[in-house]
């Protein structure tokens, strides 16, 4: 797993770098077979709206084929970074649970849906027309009472 680290407009101090390479290594340790190369780009936000908020954007090329971006802002560059490679750990982690289980071939236990029958209707438009039918056998009934 090859780790590279850009920045512009961000003081990239030794020490920010051997923490995000720590942090990397610790959380990605187990994933080395499927990840190729982690870009990290750490950059200032420049809007009217984020006044200092620092920006990182991580990329990762996975082993058979395919990439994940994410990016985290936060004030904390420290901050940033954490949430950063916290959500490719969970973009990396969905990633491999769909592939697993399509290598294992699962089916889904549900039944199929079963098709309503045609004709048949509930509700309230069913409602009135019973209700007509109701009515015209209670008019017959007592017609036949009365005669």
């Amino acid at each position: 797993m090859e780790i590279e680290v850009r920045s512009s407009g961000v003081d990239l101090m030794e020490a920010l770098r051997a923490y995000l390479q720590r942090r990397m290594r610790f959380r990605f340790d187990r994933h080395l077979d499927s990840i190729r190369k982690i870009t990290v780009r750490l950059e200032e936000e420049k809007t009217a709206r984020s006044e200092g908020k620092k920006l990182c954007r991580i990329s990762a090329e996975l082993v058979p084929s395919g990439q994940i971006f994410v990016s985290e802002s936060s004030r904390d560059l420290y901050q940033a970074i954490g949430g950063g490679i916290e959500r490719l750990g969970s973009a990396l982690h969905r990633v491999r649970t769909k592939e697993r289980t399509t290598d294992r071939g699962y089916e889904s236990v549900r039944r199929e849906p079963r098709m309503k029958a045609v004709g048949r209707r509930g509700g309230r438009r069913n409602a009135r027309a019973r209700r007509q039918l109701f009515e015209r056998g209670r008019a017959a009934k007592s017609k036949r009472l009365r005669s």
